[in-house]
């Protein structure tokens, strides 16, 4: 179970990394082009900046489940809960397609 919280922790860890990037990029983005007189929607550095802070509150919790620290089990529900997600939609993905002979119409 230790080796399963440390990849997970170290997925998380590179999806923060990912999402933090991208969210400085958009927002660079966003703010260079505002300047020039452009109209630019907030709405993608906004998903970036939320998914950041999600992943790395994540990210924190999965460090605190691996230094031994007493944890509650909320704590340990929510650092299943993105890859309970995923994997949950990867199951409906391949249900639909099966009860739909393949076809996605």
């Amino acid at each position: 179970m230790k080796v399963l919280q440390t990849i997970l922790s170290l997925m998380y860890g590179g999806a923060t990394l990912y999402t933090g990037y991208m969210a400085i990029m958009h927002l660079f983005v966003y703010f260079a082009n505002t300047r020039l007189g452009h109209e630019e929607s907030f709405r993608l550095p906004m998903i970036y900046l939320i998914c950041a802070v999600v992943f790395g509150t994540v990210t924190f919790i999965g460090y605190k489940l691996g230094t031994g620290s007493s944890v509650h089990f909320i704590f340990k529900a929510l650092f299943f809960l993105p890859v309970t997600a995923i994997l949950l939609y990867v199951l409906w993905a391949i249900l639909l397609v099966i009860s739909s002979g393949g076809k996605w119409n």
